[in-house]
């Protein structure tokens, strides 16, 4: 394998277990000690409510690039924990939307916070700069992709 192939395989292995890490601290700084059925999945969904009043879980299986049943597990929890509600569609009669809850707002404003900490250790060591260029890269990645249509 040429050094080119295991630079950019590193790059890869590098970002997952930079985010495994986080998601682990997070875990274990809970209140709770971590004890909860919700994975990032489950965050990554209730985020994706935040200010919005239309999306159903089709559209939430399209966003976080799971099967129609697998977001319908993903909502059966988070509705089971409080953090969202199921209400009928403002303008389809036979579509019921997703709502986040108080609760659902609360506990992500206090997990952003969490996360606002750890970015601010990843700044103080790296720079806030070189922290904004990951961002940016990052995001355009995630972008193009989307633009590409490469998603589920």
């Amino acid at each position: 394998m040429e050094t080119a192939e295991i630079e950019a395989d590193e790059l890869v292995i590098l970002v997952v277990r930079a985010a495994k890490v986080m998601v682990e601290r997070l875990r274990a700084e809970r209140p709770d000690d971590g004890a909860s059925p919700m994975t990032v999945v489950h965050g990554l969904a209730a985020r994706y409510l935040v200010d919005r009043d239309d999306v159903t879980a089709v559209e939430l299986a399209r966003h976080l690039r799971i099967t129609k049943q697998s977001a319908s597990e993903v909502v059966a929890l988070l509705e089971q924990s409080g953090i969202v509600r199921r209400a009928p569609h403002p303008r389809d009669g036979r579509a019921r939307v997703l709502l986040l809850t108080d609760a659902g707002a609360a506990k992500l404003a206090e997990g952003r916070e969490r996360w606002r900490c750890i970015e601010n250790e990843w700044a103080t060591l790296v720079g806030r700069e070189n922290l904004n260029v990951t961002r940016r890269a990052l995001e355009a990645y995630l972008d193009n992709d989307a633009a590409c249509g490469t998603g589920r």
